[in-house]
């Protein structure tokens, strides 16, 4: 008989903090906000004034 594994693959955490940071980047555009994000992560935000 074929054995099924029972084993969980662990969850990865990246998936979810990526789709929080879209959240937070969606809502920030919302309220007037650009954002500039470098290669290492760090984000800069800048008020558009029209």
């Amino acid at each position: 008989m074929n054995k099924i594994s029972t084993k969980k693959k662990p969850l990865k955490t990246e998936k979810v903090v990526n789709f929080n940071l879209f959240k937070i980047k969606k809502t920030l555009k919302e309220e007037g906000f650009e954002i500039e994000e470098k290669e290492n992560g760090e984000l800069k935000l800048i008020i558009r004034i029209p």
